[in-house]
């Protein structure tokens, strides 16, 4: 009876541990197997021999299963399955020669190590699953950063410059105001947006950018500005990645002509694509080459960052002076 019992009981330790539960199912499975070894008193005959392949089974689940939760248990497993054959062995009669006894005791351990390995593979594996969840989540967290650093750099450049143009002599206090509180609301739909991208990163779900959001930035820089701003966006919708960086690629061009390319007169978004590769181009006529190079020494951000961001999709970026005068961003990426 108590044969049954254990094998029944180690069968059911072991669906335990293929469903995941806590680590007491194994350490009784362990102590029951030692305990029936320890008192069991015969007989040693097929009957025993059946139960015991029963409750062996089980051991090995329960073994690898807990390897791979609780490694700590290994070896007292191992001990466990490799002396269950001295209910045999040891009752057998007329008795078995010592080294058969130990020939079987030996194979069982065998056994065990391989349930072991299992449990060690299966670890690894969880091991290995735990850091791409840890490195995606990094990768995440980078993204969101970069993106409410374009946004709200964006939209705060040009607070500030409506700010400084404001302290002029010569600027109508009154059209200083509504420049700054147009760009104030910009401001806080900038935010809103990046709240909004915090929430689906939370829920598991994903923010999706579109081209319309591509020529939404144009044209609240556009508002923003007295250069006649241009956009030619000739591209059906592409890859989820590549039209983000599309909107990156803009918002960061248009943030340095804020900041660097103030005598600018005209600036021209193009976006285009020949079925194999995607073309962005951001031209001013006012300079903005300052900012590539600081944007490298601090790295990061910027138009640095952003060159990371294009070659990690196989692309190239250029950002240089263009004549007879200005300053050029262009990016160009695979389709």
């Amino acid at each position: 009876m108590v044969l049954v019992v254990s094998a029944l009981a180690s069968l059911a330790f072991a669906v335990g541990g293929a469903l995941r539960w806590s680590r007491p199912p194994a350490v009784a499975a362990i102590a029951l197997s030692v305990l029936v070894t320890v008192l069991y008193r015969g007989p040693g005959n097929n009957t025993t021999a059946a139960w015991l392949l029963v409750e062996t089974a089980g051991q090995l689940v329960v073994l690898a299963s807990a390897t791979r939760r609780a490694p700590v248990l290994a070896p007292f497993g191992v001990a466990a399955i490799a002396a269950s054959p001295l209910r045999i062995g040891l009752w057998l009669s007329p008795p078995s020669p010592v080294t058969e006894v130990v020939g079987v005791c030996a194979v069982w351990a065998l056994l065990a190590v391989a349930a072991v390995g299992v449990g060690v593979y299966l670890r690894s594996l969880d091991r290995a699953r735990a850091r791409a969840v840890e490195l995606a989540r990094r990768e995440q967290r980078l993204h969101l950063a970069r993106n409410l650093h374009d946004w709200l750099a964006h939209e705060m450049t040009g607070v500030v410059l409506a700010a400084q143009a404001g302290r002029l002599d010569d600027t109508d206090p009154d059209d200083a105001f509504r420049q700054i509180e147009e760009a104030g609301t910009r401001g806080l739909e900038a935010m809103d947006r990046a709240l909004r991208l915090l929430g689906t990163a939370a829920d598991g779900t994903a923010e999706v950018t579109t081209l319309d959001e591509v020529r939404a930035a144009v044209d609240r820089f556009a508002a923003g500005t007295r250069a006649e701003v241009t956009c030619d966006i000739t591209l059906p919708e592409p890859r989820r990645e590549i039209t983000a960086t599309l909107h990156r690629v803009v918002l960061e061009a248009l943030t340095n002509v804020r900041r660097h390319a103030r005598t600018a007169t005209s600036v021209r978004v193009l976006v285009t694509g020949d079925g194999n590769r995607v073309v962005a181009e951001v031209t001013n006529d006012g300079g903005g080459g300052r900012s590539f190079g600081r944007a490298r020494r601090h790295g990061g951000t910027g138009l640095a960052g952003l060159a990371e961001w294009v070659t990690a999709l196989d692309g190239t970026m250029t950002a240089g002076p263009v004549r007879p005068s200005g300053w050029r961003v262009r990016v160009v990426v695979p389709a």
